[in-house]
């Protein structure tokens, strides 16, 4: 038999076994999926409208699931990770997932046997974390008016030594009425005398400036958060003998509706735990704001950038918190170079959703120095017409700066903390070390790529030079730099002009060389 029959027969029997694959069913396939990655939320008493349990229940809604997996609205988490740092938690599916899920229900949704399928999920109504240390229960408030209302409580803490808060859960007890939450620490009786000199609890605030002169930001809530559970060694610091002051902005509409918040906390037990600090960065309001004022006129589409404009010194990025309105439809947070192209993308939004505003923690901390060069920036995009379905004015109107849900807003929050040698190779998913070598130093993502890729490593400082091969060893892009500091580099190639085929990328510097293949499509 002649090579070219022999070939013809095996591709002819590859595809009988492919056409004879069974169709996915649920017990084997389906309720996995759905558990893992759809049940945290769709179950009784969950945030989701309906729960996804049963096979019965996934039946009922299978082309609703399938439409919204398909368009990656489902499960939310809005960023993009082919133009973002690798990310914790992200609850994108995968394609395998993906294509399970479209040949179940092409194939008619069949049961398999139910006596096989994993045992179901089971959700407490009240708390998310598994330990509570400290319960603070805020006094219920009936919110007086039917406009935006801000309204700060106090509590005291009653620690009588410096704690370091390790986990935070907010209970909304009516979610339908709490735009956003802000907490602070007081170290000083400021916040609590306002609280004692107005009627009823709390005291009047305007969502612009923090309780007091001392109070110091370390958590919020936005819709759609889960609660914050940091690395076991990290802590938000709170002093002795402090104040929890927690801002909540009632949306419109909530008159006469009640409202009484609780969060809970568990502390830290690592014995040399690391201090988190939380701050907005880049903001709405010159010198950070370039492009201002900050206003969005009727019918337009306006794009808005900012940069960081002061030093916090050498530390190690740990999340990002973007926040905005309804208008707004994509975020970018990114490091540049002032007068260069040099450009680290860390998180991107390409389809900002308000009721989805998330703390993105980073996969591996991010190092960002002073002395590097680089600044942190963002880019935001609002459409203020009448094709923005989320467009709160019809027809539409000018909208400016402001806390109201209808106003517009452009903040990037930072969790970050003291720099550490060695702290680009921790591994946050996993809590380990990576070990430097040539496979886990030298990252390529998106990775295949269609036009811009963004090159990530760690380096020992020195001259670097990055250098891009084809495949014919010829070289097709290359860059120097005559110094760079330890630890995080990074840049971005537009690789858009290039041919389809397999790249080769090499990193060269004081005593180092790092390889990585790349895959332009």
């Amino acid at each position: 038999m002649s090579l070219f029959l022999r070939c013809i027969l095996i591709i002819s029997f590859l595809g009988v076994i492919t056409g004879s694959a069974q169709t996915p069913d649920w017990s084997t396939q389906i309720a996995p999926i759905l558990y893992n990655r759809c049940a945290p939320c769709h179950h009784s008493g969950g945030v989701a409208p309906f729960p996804l349990i049963t096979y019965n229940d996934a039946v009922q809604h299978a082309f609703s699931i399938q439409a919204q997996v398909n368009a990656r609205l489902m499960p939310p988490f809005p960023a993009d990770p082919d133009c973002s740092v690798p990310l914790l938690k992200d609850r994108h599916l995968t394609q395998q997932e993906i294509d399970y899920i479209n040949e179940w229900v092409n194939g008619g949704m069949p049961a398999g046997n139910l006596n096989n399928a994993p045992a179901p999920p089971t959700f407490s109504t009240g708390s998310a974390l598994p330990v509570i240390d400290q319960v603070f229960q805020f006094p219920a408030y009936t919110v007086p008016a039917s406009t935006d209302q801000f309204r700060t409580f106090v509590l005291p803490t009653g620690f009588t030594s410096t704690k370091y808060l390790n986990q935070i859960e907010f209970q909304i007890s009516n979610p339908e009425i709490v735009h956003h939450i802000l907490l602070y620490y007081d170290p000083t009786t400021a916040s609590l005398t306002k609280d004692q000199n107005e009627p009823g609890p709390g005291f009047t605030s305007n969502g612009t400036n923090s309780p007091s002169s001392s109070a110091v930001l370390i958590a919020g809530w936005v819709p759609g958060m889960e609660p914050e559970i940091l690395p076991a060694d990290f802590g938000y610091e709170i002093p002795a003998n402090s104040y929890l002051a927690m801002e909540i902005h009632y949306a419109p509409g909530s008159q006469g509706k009640v409202d009484s918040t609780r969060v809970n906390l568990k502390f830290c037990a690592h014995p040399s735990p690391r201090a988190i600090y939380v701050s907005p960065v880049l903001f709405h309001y010159w010198p950070s704001l370039t492009n201002g004022p900050f206003i969005i006129p009727a019918n337009t589409i306006k794009t808005f950038y900012e940069k960081s404009t002061v030093s916090l010194g050498d530390y190690s990025i740990y999340s990002i918190l973007p926040h905005a309105h309804l208008i707004c439809t994509r975020f970018d947070v990114y490091m540049t170079k002032p007068n260069s192209t040099d450009t680290v993308r860390l998180l991107c939004i390409p389809r900002w959703d308000f009721r989805w505003q998330l703390s993105y923690p980073l996969k591996n901390l991010v190092r960002f120095t002073p002395g590097s060069g680089y600044r942190l920036g963002a880019r935001a995009v609002y459409d203020n017409t009448a094709n923005n379905p989320n467009n709160p004015n019809n027809p539409p109107a000018m909208i400016t700066l402001g806390e109201k849900t209808t106003d517009e807003m452009m903040v990037v929050f930072f969790a970050y903390l003291a720099y550490k040698p060695g702290d680009e190779l921790i591994d946050l998913q996993t809590g380990t070390s990576q070990p430097q070598t040539e496979a886990d130093q030298l990252h390529l993502f998106p990775n295949p790529a269609y036009d811009l890729v963004n090159l990530q490593a760690w380096i020992s400082g020195g001259p670097v030079t990055m250098t891009l091969y084809n495949s014919a060893g010829m070289v097709v892009w290359q860059k120097q730099w005559d110094h760079q500091p330890q630890g995080s580099f990074a840049d971005v190639v537009d690789v858009s002009k290039w041919a389809p085929g397999f790249y080769l990328a090499e990193l060269r510097g004081n005593g180092f060389l790092q390889r990585a293949p790349l895959v332009k499509q």
